[in-house]
């Protein structure tokens, strides 16, 4: 299954030597954050400012009005002015605590710990809280479509032998950690496993892979 997943999963293992100079300056970077972090030179509020930027970008890919000031303001626990949707301050809210969700997981489980069917769903549960309560947490149960795209994810009917695929192919950790992460955002989109929500939960989830 590995070597020839079903249609639409992807593996990337064999873009290695492709995109081998993308992945050097990966890694150089890696290096030199480890080097800083060590000697104590990596700040706590850097950490914090990176949170609210991964937030506002991955918001801001679906449409988002808020300004990074704002997303941060809202993080902050403040309301911004100009009358802002409340589906959008949801939306900064969520994402901000699933990735914290994702940070707890990778410190508090053992390594490597495999991704489950059952963390798929409670990113996607804290992508949509307080925001479409019916379908949080749920696999879609019928066809969507991507606007923009003359692309049709595959009926939910296809889901019994898809997502344990991509699930597999998620955790086999073969090939650089960032390849990794590109082929599960790929294979989550791909797939469109919920009504809303895919691209914030796929984005998500390739941080959960670069952090473990």
């Amino acid at each position: 299954m590995t070597q020839h997943p079903p249609e639409p999963l992807q593996v990337f293992c064999g873009l290695v030597e492709t995109v081998a100079t993308g992945l050097r300056d990966v890694e150089a970077a890696l290096t030199r954050y480890r080097e800083e972090r060590d000697a104590g030179r990596i700040l706590a509020n850097s950490v914090e400012a990176l949170r609210v930027e991964l937030t506002y970008h991955s918001n801001a890919i679906e449409g988002s009005t808020l300004s990074l000031r704002e997303t941060q303001l809202v993080l902050d626990g403040y309301a911004p002015a100009g009358g802002k949707p409340l589906r959008e301050i949801d939306e900064a809210r969520n994402h901000d605590r699933a990735l914290r969700m994702l940070e707890r997981w990778v410190e508090e489980r053992p390594r490597p710990s495999a991704l489950t069917e059952q963390d798929l769903l409670d990113v996607h549960a804290q992508v949509l809280t307080d925001i479409d309560l019916r379908s949080a947490g749920r696999f879609r149960d019928g066809r969507v479509l991507i606007k923009g795209t003359r692309f049709i994810p595959p009926g939910s009917h296809r889901f019994g032998a898809l997502i344990p695929a991509m699930l597999e192919l998620a955790n086999l950790e073969e090939g650089p950690p960032a390849l990794q992460a590109a082929e599960l955002h790929y294979n989550v989109v791909a797939i469109h496993p919920f009504s809303d929500g895919n691209g914030r939960t796929a984005r998500l989830l390739m941080n959960r892979v670069v952090l473990q």
